[in-house]
């Protein structure tokens, strides 16, 4: 871009204030919405509720937060939140900022606006057939927890106090070496990896989550940051509801059940109760358990953003109206300096493992478990 060019658009960018328009639009999102993106109407009248998708299609793959028409944001299930109104009209419509900004500016001012029409997503036939072959043979191959080859991986749970409880765990196995493929598609390397098997709620594998070691059990760290250790393959039936990974079987009518791997173990390993780990927040919020469970304790992460705390609300308020009794239980130890993200229950185990007795007195009353 040359210098003269570079000056205009810095100019135009200036004029373009969007954090100031952004107040002017609190309260007046929602509104927005229907006169400039009609392929939101349903996610509006579905105010929190999933909805298909507006760009891609499908069954219930998006939705409005309840807030939407002060933020504008919301959510595409499986790709990413979309936190504010600009961001979401620039997706929906296939706008650019300016576009966006400038159509906005002429709602607020009460002109004629460009209402982009409604996108007609192409029909997509979904053959996994290659997929589940793959993940089969990934499954196939892994190792259980107790083989002498899977050592790599009891010495990272062992790191955790945590060995115990993956020992006696379903669903997890080790993978003596698998390729790690970056974000921009090339092998990194090849490394032994704990395997969760990821399962909707009827119960079908649907995906395998991974957590990449190094020989002696450590987490492998990649110095671009853009690389992490854990990642979720892509998965089958993806219309299907409910992720989790059914690291206990739960033969009564009580259940836990937490956002992550290592949170659940930790729970199961000083309370006994079956808990399932959902792997995200956004996921948690999609859960159903068994048609026999009755109780269900959500064990939450304490996030200095207050994710955990807000999957948890929607799951519990999602639960109850089922006619389920729910708990929510966060765990006790403070946030320090430290926890750049927040704490969990796995840091419980770690920091205070007394925090776990406020959990057996809402178990001391539970119904016995049944073979």
């Amino acid at each position: 871009m040359s210098l003269e060019k570079f000056t205009v658009w810095r100019r135009t960018m200036e004029k373009r204030n969007s954090t100031a328009l952004k107040r002017r639009m609190e309260g007046r999102w929602l509104s927005a919405f229907l006169a400039l993106a009609p392929a939101l109407e349903t996610a509006v009248n579905k105010l929190g509720k999933n909805v298909p998708c507006p760009v891609d299609g499908g069954t219930d793959g998006f939705r409005l937060f309840r807030d939407a028409n002060t933020t504008g944001g919301g959510v595409k299930q499986a790709w990413r939140v979309i936190p504010e109104g600009i961001d979401m009209l620039m997706w929906v419509n296939d706008w650019s900022f300016t576009k966006t900004y400038d159509e906005l500016e002429a709602f607020l001012g009460g002109r004629i606006v460009d209402a982009k029409p409604i996108r007609t997503p192409k029909t997509q036939i979904q053959d996994d057939s290659k997929l589940r072959l793959w993940l089969n043979q990934i499954w196939g191959d892994a190792l259980p927890l107790n083989d002498l080859r899977s050592y790599p991986a009891r010495a990272y749970f062992e790191r955790r106090s945590l060995r115990t409880a993956a020992m006696l765990a379903d669903d997890l196995r080790f993978h003596p070496s698998l390729n790690y493929v970056g974000v921009d598609g090339q092998t990194l390397g090849q490394y032994g990896t704990i395997l969760g098997l990821v399962r909707n709620n009827a119960g079908e594998p649907v995906s395998i989550h991974r957590t990449f070691i190094t020989k002696s059990g450590l987490k492998v760290e990649f110095s671009d940051g853009k690389n992490k250790s854990r990642k979720l393959t892509p998965a089958v039936n993806k219309e299907s509801r409910g992720r989790q990974i059914r690291v206990n079987p739960v033969k009564g009518t009580v259940m836990g059940v937490a956002e992550g791997l290592e949170t659940a173990l930790a729970v199961t390993l000083m309370t006994q109760l079956p808990v399932w780990p959902t792997l995200s927040t956004t996921m948690m919020q999609s859960f159903l358990p068994p048609e026999w469970v009755e109780k269900v304790l959500i064990f939450v992460d304490k996030d200095r953003n207050q994710a955990g705390e807000v999957a948890a609300n929607t799951l519990a308020q999602k639960l109850s109206l089922l006619g389920l009794d729910v708990q929510l239980i966060l765990p006790s130890i403070p946030m320090l300096e430290s926890d750049s993200k927040g704490v969990d229950w796995a840091d419980q185990l770690k920091r205070d493992p007394s925090g776990f007795s406020q959990i057996g007195n809402l178990l001391r009353d539970r119904p016995r478990q049944t073979a």
